[in-house]
C-alpha cells in the first residue's frame, strides 16, 4: 500500500474518508465531525489536518447560521481523530485555509464579520497556530469563499463569488490594497509557481441565469495585479487546480430537462488539461469526470489527479499522462437524512 493516503469531506455527510492512493481502498473513515465540513489544509510539520466549518446546516445559496469553527485534526501514525477546535471569531463563515508554514500561520478565508469601515464585511483571518488565536483581519469588501496566496506569502487574491471583483490583499500590512475587475464573478482560483492566478468566470449562478455568456479562466499576474489574458472555455467552470506543470479546470455541464418549462439537469462534466506554458495555454486532453467537480487536486509529482464531484458524491482518479479515470471512489453518493441537498465530495488533501 502507499505511504499516502487521499483525505475526501462529505460535507453533507459531516465525514471525512481516507483512501490509499495507489490501491483506492478506503482505509479509515471519520465520522461525526462538527456540521457541513467544506475545505481541507494538511500541515506536514505536525500531521495536522484542518477542516473548515462554513455553516451550522445548509450550502452556499440556503444555510443557516454562519459558522466559526476549525477541527483540528490529528494524523499521526495512522490513528485519525479530531484533537481540537479552532474559533474564527470575529470571522464567520470559514471555507478556504492555507497555510504560511514559516510564520506559522494559518491563513482562513471568511464570508463576514470583520469590519470594512462602516459596514460588516468577508476577508481574510491569519490564526496562530502556537496561541491559536485570531491575530490578522483582513477585510476584502465582500463574501470572500476562496483565495490563493503568493508563494512568498506577502499577497492573497480572493474569490468573493457573485462580486464583480477580486480582491488583492497585503497579507503583511494586513490591509486591501487593490480590486481586480471581474464581470460575473468567479469561482476557485488556483495559482502557479511563477505567480499566475487562475480565476475561473464566471460564477455558476451569473452562467447558469444569463445565457448566452463566453466563459473563461482569466489570468492574474501577481507582479501586475491585472489580468493580463484569458482561457476560453466550452463550458463554465467550477474550480482550477495547478500541477506540477499544467493548470486543471473542472468544468461543469448541463442538458435541457425533458419536461418543458422545467430547469436544465446537470450531467458529468469535464476535467480539461491546459500548459502552463507560454501565454496561449494550450489544451492538452479532457476526461469526463462526475457532477459538479468542486475541488481538485494532485500528487506532488504531478502523475495522478483527483475530481471531487459534489453532486456525484465521487471522487474522479485521473491518470495524467493518459487523461482516463483510473477509479472512482464512492464518498457518499445518496443525499443523507435531513440534508437539503446531496453535497457527498468537498474538501481534498493528501496525507500521510
Amino acid at each position: 500500500m502507499s505511504s499516502n493516503t487521499l483525505a475526501v469531506v462529505s460535507q453533507s455527510g459531516e465525514s471525512i474518508s481516507f483512501f490509499d492512493i495507489d490501491t483506492g481502498e478506503k482505509v479509515s473513515h471519520l465520522r461525526s465531525l462538527i456540521p457541513e465540513p467544506h475545505e481541507l489544509c494538511f500541515d506536514a510539520r505536525t500531521n495536522l489536518l484542518y477542516v473548515t466549518h462554513a455553516y451550522h446546516h445548509g450550502w452556499y445559496v440556503d444555510h443557516g447560521e454562519d459558522g466559526h469553527e476549525i477541527s483540528v485534526i490529528d494524523c499521526s501514525g495512522g490513528h485519525r481523530k479530531v484533537v481540537d477546535v479552532l474559533d474564527t471569531s470575529p470571522g464567520k463563515g470559514p471555507h478556504y485555509a492555507l497555510l504560511n508554514a514559516e510564520q506559522n500561520i494559518l491563513y482562513v478565508c471568511v464570508e463576514g464579520g470583520l469590519r470594512d469601515g462602516d459596514k460588516m464585511s468577508g476577508g481574510i483571518v491569519g490564526i496562530n497556530l502556537e496561541t491559536k488565536k485570531v491575530t490578522k483581519m483582513i477585510a476584502s469588501g465582500w463574501k470572500t469563499h476562496w483565495f490563493v496566496m503568493t508563494a512568498d506569502g506577502k499577497k492573497a487574491y480572493t474569490c468573493n463569488k457573485e462580486a464583480d471583483f477580486v480582491s488583492v490583499i497585503d497579507l503583511e500590512q494586513e490591509r486591501l490594497i487593490a480590486k481586480i475587475p471581474m464581470p460575473g464573478g468567479c469561482e476557485q482560483p488556483s495559482i502557479s509557481p511563477n505567480g499566475l492566478a487562475y480565476f475561473p468566470s464566471p460564477t455558476i449562478g451569473v452562467g447558469m441565469s444569463r445565457k448566452p455568456w463566453e466563459f473563461s479562466v482569466e489570468v492574474v499576474d501577481t507582479k501586475l495585479d491585472r489580468i493580463t489574458h484569458s482561457i476560453s472555455l466550452e463550458f463554465g467552470a467550477l474550480t482550477t487546480h495547478v500541477t506540477k506543470d499544467k493548470l486543471l479546470v473542472a468544468q461543469y455541464r448541463f442538458a435541457p430537462s425533458p419536461e418543458a418549462g422545467k430547469p436544465p439537469i446537470p450531467v458529468n462534466g469535464r476535467l480539461v488539461a491546459f500548459s502552463t506554458s507560454g501565454e496561449d495555454h494550450p489544451e492538452l486532453g479532457a476526461v469526463n469526470v462526475g457532477i459538479a467537480t468542486l475541488t481538485l487536486c494532485s500528487t506532488v509529482d504531478g502523475r495522478r489527479a483527483f475530481a471531487a464531484n459534489q453532486w456525484s458524491g465521487t471522487v474522479s482518479v485521473v491518470d495524467m499522462a493518459t487523461m482516463t479515470v483510473e477509479r472512482t471512489l464512492e464518498i457518499d453518493t445518496v443525499r443523507p437524512e435531513g440534508k437539503n441537498m446531496l453535497n457527498g465530495a468537498h474538501g481534498m488533501a493528501i496525507v500521510p
